[in-house]
């Protein structure tokens, strides 16, 4: 009886012991896990907007002035600065800011892209310029429709240049089959680097993202690209910024119509002249460009598109006396001519090409109702 005891013990004591095995070690291996972390470009250096006395002028592409000054934007570096004298204009100094491609001037601020950012500078006295004023990304939130405008970021952490791949190797079981990645969270969770990915600036460089159109209406307002089918139209006073949205179904729409709405195209530079407002695009595979027109107070959008199969136009400017927009291609200047064709089932322009020197191109435009 005894060893019939003893042998029921051993038997409960083994099964009990089993059952905790499969309880704890039912399921247990080593593998590897990878997980992928942003890397975020530092923007301490390029945010620096400093002035320097004197720096060759390399890329010019814009001329503005105010009553003392004239103001040259230079490609992706800055701003050179020339004080108006009796006896002509005198070099005065640079303004460092890195990556800019567009900027416009209001009495004696200075309204410019640095990178993605929007920057006001006091240049009152342009010696000992300063910055009044950054609003973080305002030239990479087409967050509505096209983000792929954007250059990819998180708003609380920055622009992101690429991604780290980092490999874990570990024990999982079935009650914990995923690795703790904690520790590489801690350690890779902020990256960052002070390259510019060479994707981002080519040899066009009017032409890469962001797409940062800057242009001035009026006395106090500056116009830019807003979310999508809108503008952003900015206000600066009394040390604040207010910038409105102003979309294409806003009611009233702004003094002009919204900037875009093509979905193979894309936005890279506006200008206002004779009281037109001018958005120039150019298509992804940018073999053929478009100018939109657009007078004050239209209800239809851009009221005049002028497309060119096999050039990007690089100027365009309105003779109401003519009835007429002259387009600069670089190598010749092209009219185009508005006329009625009284066939159409809905109104259209239609716009017929200038013969010159240079080979014949074609031209057409239509008006959008």
């Amino acid at each position: 009886m005894r060893q019939l005891f003893y042998l029921i013990l051993l038997s409960i004591l083994f099964l009990g012991c089993d059952d905790n095995y499969e309880n704890i070690h039912r399921y247990s291996k080593t593998i590897s896990q990878s997980k992928q972390y942003p890397v975020y470009l530092d923007m301490s250096e390029i945010e620096k907007i400093q002035v320097i006395e004197r720096t060759s002028l390399v890329s010019p592409f814009k001329i503005l002035a105010n009553d003392k000054y004239y103001f040259v934007g230079d490609m992706l570096k800055g701003v050179h600065v020339y004080e108006k004298k009796t006896t002509g204009a005198v070099y005065l100094c640079f303004i460092d800011c890195k990556f800019l491609k567009d900027f416009e001037i209001m009495n004696n601020h200075l309204y410019c892209n640095n990178l993605v950012d929007l920057v006001i500078i006091d240049v009152s006295n342009p010696l000992q310029s300063t910055v009044l004023h950054r609003k973080k990304y305002h030239f990479n939130r087409f967050t509505k429709y096209v983000t792929y405008w954007n250059i990819p970021f998180e708003e609380d952490k920055g622009l992101i240049v690429g991604y780290q791949n980092h490999i874990l190797t570990g024990t999982v079981t079935d009650e914990q089959p995923q690795l703790d990645f904690t520790e590489y969270d801690i350690k890779y969770g902020n990256l960052t680097t002070t390259e510019i990915p060479d994707s981002w600036v080519t040899d066009k460089p009017e032409n890469d993202k962001p797409y940062v159109g800057i242009v001035k209406i009026g006395d106090d307002e500056i116009y830019t690209y807003g979310e999508y089918n809108s503008w952003a139209i900015c206000k600066y006073d009394a040390g604040t910024i207010n910038v409105r949205e102003v979309d294409l179904w806003t009611k009233p729409a702004g003094k002009y119509s919204v900037p875009y709405y093509y979905s193979n195209a894309h936005p890279v530079r506006i200008l206002h002249k004779e009281n037109y407002l001018y958005v120039f695009g150019q298509s992804f595979y940018q073999n053929d460009g478009y100018v939109d027109c657009a007078p004050p107070d239209d209800e239809f959008r851009f009221k005049f598109h002028l497309y060119f199969s096999d050039f990007f136009p690089l100027d365009v400017t309105y003779f109401d006396k003519w009835d007429t927009f002259f387009v600069l291609s670089g190598q010749s200047i092209w009219g185009a001519y508005k006329s009625y064709v009284p066939t159409m089932t809905y109104t259209i322009e239609r716009y017929k090409t200038i013969k010159s020197n240079a080979p014949r191109k074609q031209c057409s435009g239509n008006k959008t109702k």
